[in-house]
C-alpha cells in the first residue's frame, strides 16, 4: 500500500477508535471535570499510529537537516569520549538526547522516532483527557494540519509536547500552579528557547475573556504587521540570540522569497472565535475561567496568524497555543450549540477536510523505507 493509504487508514481508524473511547468511557470526569473521560484505548491506539507513522518517515521539511547534523555530529566525535558530542546552541536537553541516543546507535532515524514520539503523544493524551467530544478533538488534529505539519520543525515541535503536559497546572484556578506549570516551560526551553514565551502567555491567558484587552491585541497584531517593514532591524537584531537566529543571518525576512501564510487561515480561525463570543455566557457558565483559557489561547493563536501573514515564521508561535484551540472547538460545539450540535458537527468536519485538502502539501512528500 501507499503511503497515502496508510495515511487514510490511520486517520479514518484512529478516529472510529476515539468514537469507540466516548461510547464505552470510564466511570471518573474528564480533565475539565464536565464530561466521562474515554476509555483509553482511544488514547493508546491513535497515539502509537500517529506517533510511529511520523516516526518512519525519512524526509519532509528540516528531516534531512537533522539526519545529517546527526551523521555528521557521530562521524566528527572523539571515539575515546564517553558520548558524541553534540552542539546546538542554547537547547542543551536536545544535544542530551541526541549524545545518549549516540551512544546505542548511530542510525539517525532512531532520532527521528523519538522526537516524533515526543511531538505526538503528549499532544494527543491532552486532547484524550480535554477534549469533549474527544473523536472530534482527533479529527481536528489532522484536519487544523497539526499533525502533518509536526513533521517539520522537529525541535520546536518536541518542546511543544513537553510544554503541554503541563496543560493541568495551566488550567489550575491555583495561582500557586504556577510554579508547577514552570518545569514544564524549562524542559521545553532545553529543546527550543521559543518555548520561554509561554511564561508570559501563562499569566496573560489567565484573565477573563472578551475584555477590551481582545480587540487591543488584535488590532494591535494588525497594526504591528502592516508597519512591519519599519520595525525589521530592530526585529532581525533580537533573533539574533535566539534559536531563529539564522533567519536574521541568511536574508530570511530581506531577500523576499519566503512570503505570509494565507489569509484563508485567518478566516478559519476567526470563525470559531466569533461562534465562542455568541455563546459565550453558556460556556462561561459551565467552564468557567478555563473556557476564559482557552479563548485567550485561541486568540493569541489567531494573533500568531495574523503577524504570519508578513512572514510565516511567526506561525511558529501558534504550535504552542494550537491545541488549546481544537480543545475549544470541542466544547465550543458539545456545549454551545447543543440544538445545532450534529449539523455543525458535520459541517465542521466537512468544512476541515476541504481546508486540509487545501494544505495537503504539508504530507504529498512523505516518504518512509517501508511505503
Amino acid at each position: 500500500m501507499s503511503y497515502m493509504t496508510w495515511f487514510t487508514l490511520i486517520v479514518a481508524g484512529s478516529y472510529f477508535i476515539a468514537l469507540f473511547s466516548v461510547t464505552s468511557p470510564l466511570h471518573r470526569p474528564n480533565g475539565l471535570q464536565t464530561d466521562p473521560q474515554p476509555n483509553p484505548i482511544g488514547f493508546v491506539l491513535p497515539a502509537a499510529a500517529f506517533g510511529i507513522f511520523s516516526g518512519l518517515r525519512i524526509n519532509i521539511g528540516d528531516t534531512d537537516s537533522y539526519v545529517y547534523s546527526y551523521r555528521l555530529g557521530i562521524e566528527n566525535s572523539d571515539p575515546n569520549a564517553a558520548a558524541p558530542v553534540f552542539r546546538f546552541s542554547g537547547n542543551e536537553g536536545f544535544n542530551y538526547l541526541q549524545s545518549r541516543l549516540g551512544m546505542i546507535t548511530d542510525e539517525p532515524y532512531a532520532l527521528i522516532m523519538i522526537t516524533a514520539l515526543m511531538a505526538v503523544v503528549p499532544i494527543i493524551y491532552i486532547l484524550f483527557r480535554y477534549s469533549a467530544p474527544y473523536e472530534l478533538g482527533i479529527a481536528l488534529f489532522v484536519l487544523t494540519g497539526y499533525y502533518t505539519f509536526s513533521m517539520n520543525g522537529i525541535r520546536q515541535y518536541a518542546a511543544a509536547g513537553l510544554l503541554i503536559l503541563g496543560t493541568r497546572y495551566l488550567f489550575s484556578d491555583k495561582k500557586s500552579d504556577f510554579l508547577k506549570y514552570l518545569p514544564f516551560v524549562f524542559m521545553a526551553w532545553l529543546f527550543h528557547s521559543s518555548a520561554l514565551v509561554m511564561i508570559p502567555i501563562y499569566f496573560l491567558v489567565r484573565r477573563r475573556s472578551w475584555t477590551p484587552f481582545t480587540m487591543l491585541l488584535l488590532v494591535g497584531t494588525i497594526f504591528v504587521t502592516l508597519i512591519f517593514d519599519s520595525i525589521l532591524p530592530s526585529f532581525l537584531g533580537f533573533l539574533e540570540n535566539t534559536d531563529y537566529s539564522i533567519y536574521a543571518e541568511n536574508g530570511w525576512f530581506t531577500n523576499g522569497e519566503e512570503q505570509g501564510s494565507d489569509i484563508i487561515r485567518i478566516f478559519v480561525l476567526t470563525v470559531p472565535l466569533v461562534l465562542a463570543y455568541m455563546w459565550r455566557f453558556d460556556l462561561n457558565a459551565v467552564l468557567g475561567r478555563k473556557w476564559d483559557i482557552m479563548v485567550n489561547m485561541s486568540v493569541l493563536n489567531l494573533a500568531f496568524y495574523i503577524l504570519s501573514l508578513y512572514n510565516w515564521i511567526f506561525a511558529r508561535f501558534a504550535i504552542y497555543t494550537s491545541v488549546y484551540v481544537i480543545i475549544m472547538m470541542t466544547h465550543l460545539l458539545s456545549k454551545g450549540a447543543r440544538e445545532q450540535f450534529r449539523l455543525l458537527y458535520f459541517s465542521m468536519i466537512g468544512l476541515y477536510i476541504y481546508f486540509f485538502y487545501n494544505i495537503r502539501y504539508s504530507i504529498t512528500a512523505y516518504q518512509s523505507e517501508l511505503f
